[in-house]
């Protein structure tokens, strides 16, 4: 018999221990064999301690109290997530996730705040954040914290004084949507969109100027101002009827008619003695009928220097004569050559057809070349010459009718309305 099985039998004979049941004490931990009915993890023999398995047939790692890479600590039981080894073997650093205890309030790892908000949180230092509601006043983010989040005391759930636009509805406020959009239902007034508060309601309002004008770019009901509303809009629309009737003295494009007459007596040019008292004579004829846009009368006259073309205002509305006569549709139609009813009647509406009339203008506004206008209207001498025109005709005749005449001679005056 070998001796070691020798010694063996008379161990457990003396023990009292059957040869045909395993016997722990012949089970070593370093014998090179792995026993894990005996609790070992390895067993490397006399490599044990010195590799992966160590003196104890246990495998090295993190938790088994030794300190080996990639360790960076290892207090074996004592390992904790609070403590200063972590479960993993790692040294407790703010900002891993884990909560240091006595050492750290908070850690939030990636999460923690190198700037505070005010909305609570842990910081880079693994301190914790002041939140609206925790009772302590951050002076950095709140104007109060009464620790509650209750709107309708002194201090709202927003740690701040109330103030519109905090999406609290305070007394005084007839909304309050939080947001700073004065295109919607809540402007920045808090107080509900409304036609005149000078904010465009999208979806509703086209305009809103903030005031009750209907004479400029959006009426007083917030709808854009457009011809045929009914309101004139200065600058814009010289008259605006509310219709689209052309013949009612104001046409469909809100431009109004103007008025032409002719002067109540004929004059030798001495009469009106220049371009400026011809339109002092046409303006006094005004007056004396109680327009009282007098001074907005010329008289179709050219000298030297001027003419109706350069002068006169060229309006898109007709020219009508004070019997409602239509003379020219506009000015294009004034100065095409032809009229459509020749300019014959004073204010008065006495009709004078045929009648001479000064002008040296050519019908298309123009003044003739040959500059014959009485030395600017200035001389009756009957060697000098200037040109007339023939009232009552439609043809270029009502302007030029190509004779010269003498200026001790008489005419009337052609008067136009301007702007």
């Amino acid at each position: 018999m070998h001796r070691r099985t020798l010694a063996a039998t008379l161990l457990g004979g003396f023990l009292g221990i059957s040869c045909t049941e395993p016997n722990p004490y012949l089970f070593v931990c370093g014998n090179g064999v792995v026993e894990v009915e005996v609790g070992e993890a390895c067993d490397e023999g006399s490599g044990n301690g010195k590799g992966a398995c160590t003196m104890a047939c246990q495998t090295i790692g993190c938790g088994d109290g030794t300190l080996q890479d990639p360790e960076e600590c290892d207090l074996g039981e004592n390992n904790a997530d609070d403590g200063p080894c972590t479960a993993f073997c790692t040294l407790a650093v703010c900002g891993d996730g884990l909560v240091l205890a006595d050492v750290e309030e908070c850690d939030d790892g990636p999460e923690n705040k190198e700037t505070p908000d005010g909305n609570g949180g842990c910081s880079t230092k693994c301190e914790t954040l002041p939140t609206c509601g925790d009772g302590i006043v951050d002076p950095d983010e709140e104007d109060c914290d009464d620790g509650n989040v209750d709107d309708d005391d002194e201090c709202p759930s927003t740690c701040l004084f109330p103030y519109c636009g905090d999406g609290i509805l305070q007394p005084g406020e007839g909304c309050d949507d939080g947001n700073k959009d004065d295109g919607d239902a809540c402007p920045t007034t808090c107080q509900p969109a409304a036609c005149g508060d000078g904010f465009i309601y999208e979806g509703v309002e086209p305009c809103d100027d903030g005031n009750d004008d209907n004479s400029d770019d959006c009426l007083s009901a917030c709808i854009v101002a457009t011809c045929g509303d009914g309101v004139v809009h200065d600058g814009v629309e010289e008259c605006d009827d509310g219709n689209d009737i052309p013949d009612d003295g104001c046409s469909e494009l809100c431009v109004r008619d103007r008025l032409v007459f002719l002067t109540e007596e004929a004059l030798a040019p001495p009469g009106f003695g220049s371009l400026f008292g011809a339109d002092n004579a046409c303006r006094k004829t005004a007056k004396n009928y109680g327009y009282p846009n007098f001074d907005n009368f010329r008289a179709w006259l050219s000298d030297d220097a001027d003419s109706p073309a350069t002068s006169f205002f060229h309006s898109e509305g007709r020219y009508v004569m004070v019997t409602g006569e239509v003379v020219a549709e506009n000015w294009a139609d004034l100065t095409d050559g032809t009229l459509i009813n020749g300019i014959d009647r004073t204010l008065a509406g006495e009709k004078f057809n045929g009648y001479p009339t000064w002008t040296s203008t050519l019908p298309n506004g123009e003044a003739w070349e040959d500059k014959l206008d009485c030395e600017n209207w200035s001389t009756s001498w009957p060697l000098e010459n200037g040109r007339q025109g023939i009232s009552g005709y439609t043809d270029t005749r009502w302007s030029d009718d190509e004779v010269l005449t003498d200026c001790g001679s008489g005419g009337f005056l052609y008067c136009f309305e301007q702007e």
